[in-house]
């Protein structure tokens, strides 16, 4: 009998139990080889390496060194500007305030003048203003018209 004809025909209980024992085997070889590949996939733990950070080369210190006292020099030089515009900020402010109080001064001291004047004269004559006439105005009537 080959394999073949075997298929197709049903098979006994103990060749089935031989059939089932073979592909069991089987099976079981199988999972070996997979544990195998198992521990092959599994990542190894990595441990607390740390990498060697380079040295910078001489050239490399002098550059950083050269834009270092750069940048130092570009710091200093905006703090003297916002400095410097505070400053002419602060100056203009108090030169306006001087020349407000210098207005308002000025008005005091022409009010004051107006007031020595009238109190000079003799007599000031202030003139009542007449009141204007109120008529009565009888009672007036209005009229609604319906809205339709």
């Amino acid at each position: 009998m080959t394999s073949e004809e075997s298929e197709n025909k049903p098979l006994k209980k103990s060749a089935k139990l031989e059939l089932l024992k073979k592909q069991l085997e089987d099976l079981e070889k199988e999972p070996e080889e997979d544990e195998e590949e198992e521990i092959i996939l599994e990542k190894p733990q990595k441990e607390n390496v740390t990498k060697e950070k380079k040295e910078k080369t001489e050239k490399q210190k002098e550059q950083f060194e050269k834009m270092r006292k750069v940048r130092e020099a570009k710091i200093a030089v905006n703090k003297k500007l916002k400095t410097q515009i505070a400053k002419q900020e602060k100056e203009e402010l108090e030169k306006k305030i001087v020349e407000k109080a210098i207005k308002v001064k000025k008005k005091q001291i022409k009010k004051q003048q107006v007031l020595d004047e009238i109190s000079s004269e003799e007599e000031i004559i202030i003139k009542k203003k007449d009141k204007p006439i109120i008529k009565k105005v009888e009672n007036i009537t209005v009229k609604f018209i319906p809205y339709m």
